[in-house]
């Protein structure tokens, strides 16, 4: 697999694909993190920050989360990942992708692993959010 790292040929190459399902974002304290870890297929990602764990999930693991946390579940999102492999240290990629968002008025919450790109969008927005995508991959 070789990484992209053109903006333009990143573009070009994205290939937006919608997840299935409803995704949701929490934040659990870290010694809740065992009891979690059995649902690993639901689990897309965890970030550790100084107030707790944030981990981005699968409609599946939400009852069981909401057991976990006392703060808020935000969602549903849909989830779309970016199917380009995009070098790590690639410039202005989702700074793209999230101005074409804001002039449809489309938040996202984008986040970068170690092959992919991917981004949450408000559920009910996310046809319009993968269709905004695929007008600018085409561009």
């Amino acid at each position: 697999m070789e990484t992209v790292s053109d903006l333009n040929k990143l573009l070009k190459e994205m290939s937006p694909d919608l997840r299935g399902g409803k995704y949701y974002i929490a934040s659990v304290d870290e010694s809740k993190l065992m009891t979690i870890a059995g649902y690993m297929q639901y689990i897309v990602c965890v970030y550790r920050e100084e107030e707790g764990l944030t981990i981005v999930f699968a409609e599946p693991l939400k009852e069981i989360v909401e057991d976990l946390t006392e703060k808020e579940i935000a969602g549903p999102f849909g989830l779309i990942m970016l199917k380009v492999y995009s070098d790590l240290m690639a410039v202005g990629f989702l700074a793209k992708i999230t101005e074409v968002l804001a002039k449809e008025k489309i938040s996202v919450n984008a986040f970068s692993a170690y092959h992919h790109d991917h981004l949450l969008v408000p559920y009910d927005r996310k046809d319009d959010a993968v269709k905004a995508l695929k007008e600018l991959q085409e561009s």
